[in-house]
């Protein structure tokens, strides 16, 4: 039988190569259809615009489900977010990798359980920063190391260390919640707002802690905690330490705190020696049940002694 030219060349080299062709035709479609569609269903879709290589890039914000990741990933790479970029509430999350680069507000992937490591975050991040009850999170390596605003990574239950936390963060630190964390080596060293590293209940040290807080500095409730040795040396408003029932003293503290100082419930204290020695405004030491002594008071308090 006599074969037709076309029927020659869809069998042979020429056909299997056109075939290739097509395929790859059908993917590149495949994938435009799936950015179109992705794009209608955000709020704004007016907004967002695509660059070489299939780059989604918004003037607005982006918010990715659950339903839109594909095998634990981002669906799509991202570049620049004007706005906000949230991949949060996703327990499918399994890696980073594809978000943008920079944030212009706020970036999250709090609430993310199957998260296990941050690499291919944003460096850059206008706004607030959120990786919070992440529980399977066990490094903040990838995190970008400056943030405009706050930095949330609290309640992180798996995280051991804050190696790899940003250098520069504008507003609140708080890393309170962290059961499993043992250190605060690696810390951000000047926190803009509030330091908290509350019901951290691992925590034996503060070595590692920012050295200047702008606002408050709460360790409460680290139940094994046993020293204030490297606490900051300058904390704008609060310092609080209560329910620190493994603390023993409270040499460590700064010299002059411009707001309250609490060392309340703190049942293992013994002495007030080498305890900050200005207070702004009222120093709190209720229920130190093992203090005997009032040795070492600050010598000058703005508000009340309360014990």
């Amino acid at each position: 039988m006599i074969k037709k030219f076309s029927e020659f060349i869809e069998e042979g080299m020429w056909g299997s190569a056109l075939k290739r062709s097509n395929t790859a035709k059908e993917r590149k479609d495949d994938e435009a259809n799936r950015i179109q569609e992705f794009i209608n269903n955000q709020w704004e879709p007016e907004s967002i615009y695509i660059t070489d290589g299939n780059v989604i890039n918004s003037k607005s914000y982006i918010i990715i489900s659950d339903t839109d990741l594909v095998d634990g990933k981002l669906p799509f790479k991202f570049g620049r977010v004007d706005g906000d970029f949230y991949c949060r509430d996703c327990p499918s999350l399994k890696s980073l990798k594809g978000a943008p680069q920079e944030v212009g507000e706020n970036f999250s992937c709090s609430n993310c359980t199957s998260l296990t490591s941050l690499e291919g975050a944003p460096q850059k991040v206008g706004g607030t920063f959120s990786c919070y009850k992440c529980t399977s999170l066990t490094s903040l390596k990838g995190a970008p190391q400056k943030v405009g605003e706050d930095f949330y990574c609290y309640n992180c239950t798996s995280l051991t260390s804050l190696e790899g936390a940003p250098q520069e963060v504008g507003g609140t630190f708080s890393c309170g919640d962290c059961s499993s964390l043992t250190s605060l080596e690696g810390a951000t060293q000047e926190v803009g707002g509030i330091f908290s590293c509350s019901d951290c209940t691992s925590l034996t040290s503060l070595k590692g802690a920012p050295q200047k807080v702008g606002e408050n500095f709460n360790c409460s409730n680290c139940t094994s905690l046993t020293s204030l040795e490297g606490a900051p040396q300058k904390v704008g408003r609060d310092f609080i330490c209560f329910n620190c029932t493994s603390l023993t003293s409270l040499e460590g503290t700064p010299q002059k705190v411009g707001g309250d100082f609490y060392c309340s419930n703190c049942t293992s204290l013994t002495s007030l020696e080498g305890v900050t020695q200005e207070v702004g405004r009222n120093f709190y030491c209720r229920n130190c049940s093992s203090l005997t002594s009032l040795e070492g008071v600050p010598k000058k308090i703005g508000g009340k002694f309360i014990n």
